[in-house]
Parts: C-alpha cells; sequence; structure tokens
C-alpha cells in the first residue's frame, strides 16, 4: 500500500512507476497514506458520531465522575447525620440528647421528608448513567437537597420558648448545623451535577489527517 499513489480529487490508484500526474484531474498524485479520509468516509464518520453523541454515551456503574462522587458522598453523610449524629442536647424539663431520627419518631414527623429526599437523591444518582440524563434530573436533586435544609430552618424557627411554669433549657448540637451545611453543599453540587454541556460540532476531526498533508486545505474549484 505504501507504493500506491492516489489522486486527492478523484482518488484514482497508481502505482508509483506508472504516473506522476492524474491523467484526468492534471494534478499531481501523492501517497496513499498520507492523503486525508475522503468525502464518503467523513460523512460516514459523522453520522456515527451524530448516533453516539458524547453526552448521550453510557458509562459505567463505578465512574463517579462528573459530580456523581461528591452527591453520593453529601448524602451518604447527611444520612448518617440524622440517624447517628445528636441535633439537641434537652436539660430541661427533662435530660436527654435526641438525633434527627429521634426527634422524627415523636412530634416532629415532617423531619422524615429530608431523609427520604436523600434516599432518591442517591437513587437518582446512581440510575443516572450519561452526561444528558445527569443535567435533566438538576432540578429534582437540588430540591431534594434543599429540603433537608429548609426543615431545619423551619425546626429554628418554630422551637418551644420557656413560656408560663414550663422551662425548655436545650442546646442545638453540632448534627444540626452539620446536616445544615449538607444540605447547602448538596444543592451546589446538584447544580454542577454532569458538568456543562459540550459545544456541538458539525463533523468530527479527521483521526489521521497529519498536519500539513495534501488535502488538508480548504476545496478548491478545478477548471
Amino acid at each position: 500500500m505504501s507504493r500506491l499513489l492516489a489522486c486527492p480529487f478523484c482518488r484514482e490508484l497508481f502505482e508509483a512507476s506508472e504516473a506522476q500526474h492524474c491523467p484526468e484531474c492534471d494534478i499531481p498524485l501523492s501517497p496513499l497514506e498520507r492523503l486525508p479520509p475522503s468525502l464518503e468516509v467523513v460523512e460516514e464518520q459523522a453520522a456515527e458520531w451524530e448516533r453516539q453523541l458524547p453526552d448521550d454515551q453510557r458509562r459505567s456503574w463505578l465512574d463517579f465522575s462528573h459530580g456523581r462522587a461528591w452527591l453520593l458522598g453529601i448524602g451518604l453523610c447527611s444520612l448518617l447525620c440524622f440517624w447517628l449524629a445528636p441535633w439537641v442536647d434537652i436539660t430541661s424539663p427533662t435530660t436527654a440528647t435526641r438525633s434527627g431520627v429521634s426527634l422524627a419518631r415523636g412530634a416532629i414527623g415532617w423531619l422524615w421528608g429530608g431523609a427520604v429526599a436523600w434516599l432518591v437523591s442517591i437513587a437518582l444518582v446512581l440510575s443516572r448513567r450519561t452526561l444528558n440524563q445527569m443535567r435533566g434530573v438538576r432540578p429534582i436533586l437540588m430540591l431534594f437537597a434543599a429540603m433537608t435544609g429548609s426543615e431545619i430552618v423551619m425546626l429554628l424557627w418554630l422551637s418551644p420558648k420557656t413560656s408560663g411554669p414550663v422551662r425548655y433549657d436545650y442546646e442545638w448540637s453540632w448534627g444540626l448545623y452539620a446536616s445544615l451545611a449538607l444540605s447547602v453543599a448538596g444543592v451546589v453540587a446538584a447544580l454542577r451535577f454532569g458538568g456543562r454541556p459540550r459545544a456541538p460540532a458539525n463533523l468530527p476531526a479527521p483521526a489521521h489527517a497529519p498536519s500539513g498533508a495534501l488535502g488538508s486545505e480548504p476545496p478548491r474549484v478545478l477548471h
């Protein structure tokens, strides 16, 4: 194949000893391996590229790039804070340390909403396998991540105060503030989930067109 010459325009093949100019196009022949892909090959590559856009290619379950690792880590840490970390230390009228789940099991049942939202968010993050799918769930992930934060703000706003003969003495613990910070971080991570969309391209660049090779110049009109 290295001893074959081809016309850059009509792609007719010649032996090296047969001709140096194309008899039909009257232009110099070039080694076959130096020519860029033909128009038909470029069109086939473009059609294949359009059928399999990079942002629509399925990724591995173990691919934690493009914000997947951040969202999964934030979701798991938030659930651990909800179940295990102390949210409030009560000293009056009783003495107790309550976590988020213990508060939700009592009279503040709406605190379960944030925990359920994080469980659903983890499932959504794991099930999104392409970049376009990741970007498509950004709004719902941001809403779910903000649920815990909004519940904590409501809890702080509606927390009981000392009034009459009943005295309430308590302090909010680090678990509540950690959950609030994780909620804010989750909103930011969800906003960037999947990264930025790639700029569209009309045709893929030829894979084996050498720099400065004959045929890489713009096509010219032959008379």
